[in-house]
């Protein structure tokens, strides 16, 4: 048998705790020979999946084929590692040996045929034709997966404007593409976005408002695709400035609601706090509504809003000029 040290041909070793999604691999050793001849050994499909069935065979069909053994390890040393012997002269006989399933059938040809294929499969094959000098060749598999889905670390960012930001993909080696979307929509490369030679993370330096979305990788490979949940990227910005609706003159008159609304443009929403003359008046929303009933109602109303993530704070206040004072008498209309 050929040696193997270091063959790319060497049996594959599975590890612990991979999913009965994996593909199964398969690597074809050429049997001892004086004069090897070569011959193309075709798997078909390219990239079998677990629950489906594989057909190993030379291409072309070997000429005055007298028998072929298939062997499930990297040498046909161990005679336990036999699966089948196939002898098609003069008449067509499957002998199975002691590594045989109970799902490899041989056909014309010396193809070997395994269905229902589990994570067990997965591992090196060896086949040694008998014929007129000639022998099979070596084929390599390399073992796939159907990819499980990804993750995105972190699933949740907040980020202050103009901060940088770094997301990773999480997914099985054997993804061969790795693509970035935003909101759903391809990710267009840019020199602004610094992606890793793989793909797997990605970087957004310099961030903007724009840059608020939900993000996901899509992983692929020649049997599968898969996308991750979106990672949603929330960005800190503001109050810059704020204002009170309505900004006047405001008539008060007594005895009669007034409402006051203090805007202010910021992520995540800031806190409120309402003076009067100075005086903090314990109110803590966005709007204030009051009853004015005594002169010591008048004077300058003001908002203050802040940002605990940015520490931003902005003010507006509605000053005593603002205001007209009249009395309403109730039924009078005056």
């Amino acid at each position: 048998p050929p040696d193997t040290q270091g063959s790319p041909c060497a049996p594959h070793n599975l590890t612990e705790g991979l999913s009965l999604s994996s593909v199964l691999g398969s690597c074809l050793q050429p049997a001892p020979a004086q004069t090897p001849t070569p011959v193309t050994i075709v798997l078909t499909p390219p990239s079998p999946v677990v629950g489906g069935g594989v057909s190993l065979a030379p291409q072309p069909p070997p000429q005055d084929l007298l028998t072929c053994n298939w062997y499930r390890s990297a040498t046909v040393t161990d005679p336990n590692s036999l699966i089948l012997i196939y002898v098609q002269y003069p008449n067509p006989v499957q002998n199975n040996g002691p590594a045989h399933t109970g799902r490899e059938t041989a056909g014309p040809g010396c193809a070997l045929n395994i269905a229902g294929l589990t994570l067990s499969d997965t591992g090196s094959y060896t086949v040694q034709i008998q014929r007129a000098g000639t022998h099979g060749n070596a084929l390599s598999v390399p073992c796939t997966e159907i990819l499980p889905k990804p993750t995105v670390t972190p699933n949740q960012t907040l980020v202050l404007e103009n901060g940088t930001f770094t997301l990773t993909c999480n997914s099985s080696p054997s993804a061969n593409t790795v693509l970035w979307l935003r909101d759903g929509a391809s990710l267009v490369p840019s020199e602004r976005l610094g992606l890793s030679p793989d793909n797997r993370t990605l970087t957004v330096p310099n961030v903007t408002r724009g840059d608020d979305a939900a993000y996901q990788c899509e992983v692929r490979n020649p049997v599968s695709t898969n996308r991750s949940e979106p990672s949603t990227v929330m960005v800190a910005y503001g109050p810059n400035s704020a204002q009170i609706d309505p900004p006047g003159p405001i008539a008060l008159t007594l005895g009669l609601l007034l409402n006051l609304t203090c805007i202010a443009d910021s992520v995540p929403a800031p806190s409120y706090r309402w003076v009067l003359n100075g005086t903090d008046s314990k109110e803590t929303g966005s709007s204030l509504t009051f009853n004015p009933t005594t002169w010591a109602q008048q004077g300058t109303y003001e908002c203050w809003t802040h940002n605990p993530v940015t520490g931003r704070t902005a003010w507006a206040s509605v000053s005593q000029d603002s205001w007209v004072l009249s009395w309403h008498r109730k039924g009078s209309g005056v």
